[in-house]
């Protein structure tokens, strides 16, 4: 099922991709358009609270996506800690995520994240994620902020829940005070005279 399901997520991505290719409006190419809203956004450090020996409890992962207006829309990949448990339960995972621009004040912005996914070879396979956090765009087209969230895994006898505070890294274009993007790249329609 699992396998499946990853297969069916990829070729679906694939064919996406392959799509952008074929189609030209006004001499851009949509797959031009299409790069220019992709994100990437990454947790190098997350650590959960409660005891626990550090190896258990930090908890990374990166993400890849696409940004509509204020929402971004991808899936992570990660690990739940930097070893298995004492039970030999798996710890990387794969998540669909919704981030959305809840305020925004200059570079300083607050979001609220939703997730789901599975944590694979794993008793509590259920990951549910929501998460806020404050983000401030610094350069360009980069930014940093800090994130803290619930993260629930659960299973079939068994569940875990999490508090979670960590620092993250996002690519991608600028938002301006309305949340939406800047320099998405609106056609210009040519008017002859």
């Amino acid at each position: 099922m699992r396998t499946c399901f990853l297969i069916v997520l990829l070729f679906c991505l694939e064919s996406s991709l392959q799509a952008q290719n074929y189609f030209v409006k006004d001499s851009v190419k949509i797959k031009e358009k299409f790069l220019k809203t992709v994100y990437f956004r990454t947790m190098p450090l997350g650590i959960y609270t409660g005891a626990g020996y550090l190896k258990d409890r930090i908890t990374q992962n990166i993400e890849i996506g696409k940004t509509f207006g204020m929402i971004d829309v991808g899936l992570a990949l990660g690990q739940t800690a930097l070893r298995k448990d004492t039970l030999g339960n798996g710890k990387n995972f794969l998540e669909a995520k919704i981030t959305m621009d809840i305020c925004q004040y200059g570079i300083f912005s607050n979001e609220m994240t939703i997730g789901a996914g599975e944590v694979f070879n794993s008793q509590n396979f259920l990951m549910l994620e929501i998460s806020y956090t404050i983000y401030a765009q610094f350069w360009k087209r980069c930014g940093m902020g800090i994130v803290t969230g619930y993260i629930d895994y659960s299973g079939n006898t068994t569940d875990a829940s999490h508090n979670m505070f960590g620092l993250f890294l996002r690519y991608g274009l600028l938002r301006p005070e309305n949340g939406g993007l800047i320099n998405i790249g609106r056609m210009a329609r040519h008017m002859h005279h």
